[in-house]
């Protein structure tokens, strides 16, 4: 399994969780169901002129989408600080091949970027209606990825031992 070292580090790390895996195909779709919804509020934000706002929201569609993901692995990030990194590292090392959108990169990227949106630091330029729109793009291209894999990829509860049997052999 891909990324599996580093999803086995972050439950050693106390970083992720696993959870039951009872209902974790009805908590990925209700959270991609969430992040498809914040992209219209994305789009209205635009409409009004509240360009912070949009780009924000358009954030966490994104990363709901990628939280969705990781439910239907029956994990999630522990709350507190830090957990919106988690999710970056957890989603990256697992799909950024199969939804280059959560390449680690632009991840980080588009989490830096809502942080001085959300925050505000006089010595960060405001964010452009560019921005905004770059954003959302992105973030409608993770829905639509996630979706992608929730429709075709039976994502199975993570195993610290997914995977090893089959290198072992090899």
């Amino acid at each position: 399994m891909r990324g599996r070292d580093a999803i086995t580090y972050l439950i050693e790390a106390k970083r992720l969780e696993q959870i039951a895996v009872e209902g974790r195909q009805k908590a990925g779709d209700e959270v991609l169901g969430q992040a498809e919804r914040r992209l219209g509020t994305a789009n209205a934000g635009i409409d009004v002129g509240d360009i912070a706002g949009a780009f924000t929201v358009a954030y966490d569609a994104y990363r709901m989408a990628a939280e969705s993901l990781l439910l239907r692995q029956s994990l999630r990030p522990t709350s507190g600080e830090g957990s919106h990194v988690t999710v970056e590292d957890a989603v990256s090392a697992q799909f950024a091949d199969s939804i280059p959108e959560f390449a680690k990169p632009t991840f980080e990227r588009f989490r830096r970027k809502r942080h001085s949106a959300q925050y505000y630091d006089a010595d960060t330029p405001p964010l452009t209606s560019e921005d905004a729109m770059w954003a959302i793009s992105l973030a409608r291209a993770a829905v639509d990825g996630s979706r992608r894999i929730a429709e075709t990829v039976a994502l199975k509860p993570f195993s610290p031992d997914q995977g090893r049997s089959a290198r072992a052999a090899g």
